[in-house]
């Protein structure tokens, strides 16, 4: 029989010393399990988490990418449920299988799970839901919710929101008052499930399906197997590489993309702030993980020819400066390298910007202003 659950079975209160504690539900996030155990004390988080540690605004940053053994143990403590279980909870378990332990401790952003974005109590991203999965009862959010390659639910088809549809304020459940369950918006309050349900990508959906399958074993690049943290390294780099085809259109971008068989990347839109991947909505993350799917499952021998083919530069290809995968050297050494030059000095006052770098900061100030809630 399949298990019920994909990242950890959940587990139930023993002996609580807070009475009213719910059980952490099967793959509940760490977040979502903190703001219903204080919605049902009736009392907000800080108030919750301000008997367990000496600085309740403590917890005002990213608890899911992991807090401390001391905290855990009080959380536990007062909870009634292991420790193993509220860690299991949080992402670090998730990142551990995709990445080094010790680059993660030295990284803001971590490839591959979603940036909260925190300011005080206030996010400026949101955690994401399926619209028909979020009215389950009791409504709670799962780790799913900060995994950037999951953009799809696989019960209902249908595309995963991260925003309110009715005030498009990002989804903080911690912000909501202890009356208002997890379900609805803490600004509007406005119910979750009553939003449209955007279209699926199957491109994306295939590279979710696959990749939650995949981890923790082994995966394939076309033919090439891989273990599972360097298939997804070599997907984030595709994902980048993408990005970079729809910052800078060039013709050897085209031809390569034409090669191929890449039709999708004429439907995408480009970010307008330029952010990396794990800044993303649903429906941009979407489109590029359709395009990255194809270049998976076409192998590296297919991406090699397009490339020979397209003249495409080295450049194309952001091949990180830490230690990568062999198989991403392989696939550079079909590159075309231009020599460097530098580019041409310009008479123009320094102290004036171009218009696209003034409409990236408004779109960034529009961002801050709607995490904080200003008017």
């Amino acid at each position: 029989m399949e298990a019920s659950y994909t990242w950890h079975p959940g587990a139930h209160c023993l002996n609580p010393r807070w009475p009213l504690t719910p059980a952490l539900l099967p793959d509940e996030l760490f977040s979502s399990w903190l703001v219903r155990t204080a919605h049902a004390h009736g009392c907000t988080l800080d108030v919750l988490t301000g008997a367990t540690v000496a600085d309740p605004k403590a917890w005002h940053h990213d608890v899911d990418r992991g807090v401390s053994e001391l905290q855990i143990a009080g959380l536990s403590r007062q909870a009634g449920i292991p420790p193993q279980a509220l860690s299991a909870s949080t992402l670090l378990p998730t990142a551990q299988g995709l990445h080094r332990l010790a680059w993660l401790h030295r990284s803001s952003v971590w490839p591959w799970l979603l940036v909260a974005g925190c300011r005080n109590a206030a996010h400026a991203g949101g955690l994401q839901c399926c619209p028909a999965c979020i009215s389950t009862c009791p409504p709670h959010y799962q780790i799913q919710a900060r995994l950037a390659w999951h953009t799809c639910c696989v019960t209902h088809y249908i595309q995963l929101i991260d925003r309110c549809s009715s005030c498009y304020a990002a989804l903080q459940p911690a912000l909501l008052k202890p009356t208002v369950t997890l379900d609805h918006c803490h600004q509007c309050l406005s119910t979750l499930h009553g939003a449209p349900f955007p279209e699926v990508d199957p491109g994306a959906l295939a590279f979710q399906v696959y990749a939650d399958q995949a981890f923790g074993r082994t995966a394939f690049f076309g033919k090439v197997e891989l273990t599972f943290s360097d298939w997804m390294f070599v997907s984030r780099i595709m994902v980048s590489m993408i990005q970079g085809f729809l910052r800078h259109p060039s013709t050897s971008a085209k031809a390569f993309c034409h090669s191929m068989g890449l039709e999708g990347v004429d439907k995408l839109q480009r970010s307008t702030l330029g952010l990396p991947f794990e800044y993303l909505s649903c429906a941009e993350r979407s489109g590029l993980l359709g395009v990255v799917w194809a270049i998976m499952q076409a192998g590296p021998e297919r991406f090699l020819l397009a490339a020979a083919e397209a003249s495409l530069p080295l450049s194309s290809l952001p091949l990180p400066r830490r230690s990568a995968p062999l198989i991403l050297s392989e696939l550079s050494t079909a590159l075309t390298k231009h020599t460097p030059h530098q580019c041409p000095q310009h008479a123009n006052d320094p102290g004036l910007h171009k218009a696209g770098d003034v409409l990236r900061s408004w779109v960034r100030l529009q961002r801050r202003i709607r995490r904080d809630g200003i008017p």
